[in-house]
């Protein structure tokens, strides 16, 4: 089993896993090269275990304690925090908050689950990022985005609110104040600094997955 555990201090962006599959195992090592606190929930503990990573807290439901204590003695010493609610990643995020962590890699289905509203309702408290198959969401609260990037690098916008209006820097066919209601995209044209910047309307943004975006 390789292990992770270093003397870390929470500022470090934990890795929360409720769905193991909306990742490659080649880019979650790169997630946990920081050695950070690894927190799985049971929808995912099954295929994380067969990772072979340590792990530090499972989220899991009451009816759940019997079946797992076996699988996570190997583990230990692992926490086992149980509630009742069944929306586990939401249960997560409570514990990251009583641990005061500032951000977290977040590994879930955007499709199956609330993930998406549970991380808007942290914003404020929480720096999230949201992996989902070839996709990295970061959830921009404040209505700006910038980054250096490459040329030809693709970018997702998701308007959260109506209303919103859009500038952009760097990018074929800039936007000047235009409002968007539905998602567009967006490709850089310089190898330097791009900007996403709303009128202070939180939007989505949405990157594919490189190596790089990791490091």
């Amino acid at each position: 089993m390789s292990s992770h555990h270093i003397v870390r201090d929470e500022q470090e962006p934990a890795l929360l896993i409720d769905d193991a599959s909306v990742l490659s195992f080649e880019f979650v090592e790169l997630l946990l090269e920081w050695s950070p606190k690894v927190i799985v929930t049971s929808n995912a503990i099954d295929a994380v275990l067969e990772w072979k990573v340590k792990i530090d807290m499972v989220i899991a439901r009451p009816e759940q304690v019997e079946e797992l204590k076996p699988k996570l003695k190997p583990q230990s010493p692992v926490q086992l925090l149980i509630f009742e609610s069944s929306d586990l990643l939401a249960s997560a995020f409570v514990v990251l908050q009583d641990l005061d962590h500032k951000a977290v890699n977040v590994l879930a289905d955007t499709f199956n689950s609330f993930c998406l509203d549970t991380i808007r309702d942290y914003a404020e408290r929480i720096d999230s990022v949201l992996y989902y198959n070839d996709q990295k969401w970061v959830y921009e609260a404040k209505g700006v985005f910038q980054k250096w990037v490459n040329i030809g690098d693709v970018f997702g916008v998701h308007p959260v609110v109506q209303g919103t209006f859009f500038k952009t820097e760097g990018f074929y066919s800039n936007l000047e104040n235009e409002m968007y209601l539905e998602p567009f995209e967006l490709i850089s044209e310089v190898q330097g600094k791009v900007r996403v910047e709303s009128n202070q309307r939180p939007f989505w943004l949405i990157e594919t997955i490189k190596t790089d975006l990791y490091l």
